[in-house]
């Protein structure tokens, strides 16, 4: 059961290598951890991850689910449905999209990145730590010249700044009310969930020399491109380009 216990610390190295040991030491499902200044926050394929000190959600939970291996990769797209829930919350009347895998949007800049990462022992999934970047009181000039018309945050959105603790408890609180759901129904509703919100689909992408249209999301969370020639090609991982 997913019982949401946030614990915050001034800094941190990585949430997610804390939250990983806290995992490993049998931390139950809804333990996250939370830094206010995080110096080595990292996303997607080891990318860093830059938040400037107190202003931003840098957090990792623990997830514990049973669940089959091949369908892990939901929960991180069930956790950005929780995330652009939350930004609606924050940001009324703005509405959040998502971008595959994980990335949250608004006004079509990014405004939250998740990484998913699991620990798999012999052929049980363990646990998930789901780490969530959320940018919430930067401003434009917080973030890097090279990034500063791809980003957004709720303060540039609202012209409000918000109380960081208890935006990260809310977050949790959202996505324990995602979780439970998950333990009485499963997950086939995430699929069409994340697709309500998907930015990106009727849109050509390319991956590699993969060219479609994209056309859903399958049961295990991987994208459905449909080609050319009406084939449909599953992709599991990214990045994906605009065609």
């Amino acid at each position: 059961m997913f019982e949401p216990n946030l614990t915050v610390l001034e800094q941190a190295g990585s949430t997610q290598d804390i939250a990983r040991r806290m995992a490993a030491d049998g931390a139950p499902s809804g333990t996250a951890v939370m830094a206010l200044s995080q110096v080595h926050g990292r996303g997607r394929s080891g990318a860093a991850w830059y938040s400037p000190p107190g202003k931003n959600i840098a957090l990792s939970v623990i997830i514990r689910l049973s669940l089959e291996i091949r369908r892990a990769p939901l929960i991180g797209l069930l956790a950005s449905i929780s995330v652009a829930t939350l930004i609606e919350s924050l940001c009324d009347p703005v509405k959040a999209f998502l971008k595959w895998p994980n990335d949250v949007l608004v006004q079509d800049k990014k405004i939250s990145g998740i990484l998913s990462e699991a620990r798999i022992v012999d052929t049980n999934l363990e646990f998930i730590v789901l780490g969530i970047g959320i940018n919430i009181n930067s401003g434009v000039n917080d973030f890097p010249e090279q990034l500063k018309d791809s980003l957004t945050s709720s303060f540039i959105l609202t012209g409000r700044t918000f109380d960081i603790r208890a935006v990260g408890n809310n977050l949790l609180k959202i996505l324990g009310d995602s979780i439970l759901k998950v333990e009485k129904e499963g997950l086939d509703f995430v699929p069409l969930a994340w697709e309500n919100r998907w930015l990106h689909k009727g849109c050509k992408l390319m991956r590699d020399n993969v060219r479609g249209t994209a056309a859903g999301i399958d049961l295990d969370g991987s994208l459905l491109l449909k080609l050319d020639d009406g084939t449909i090609a599953k992709i599991s991982s990214g990045p994906l380009f605009s065609a």
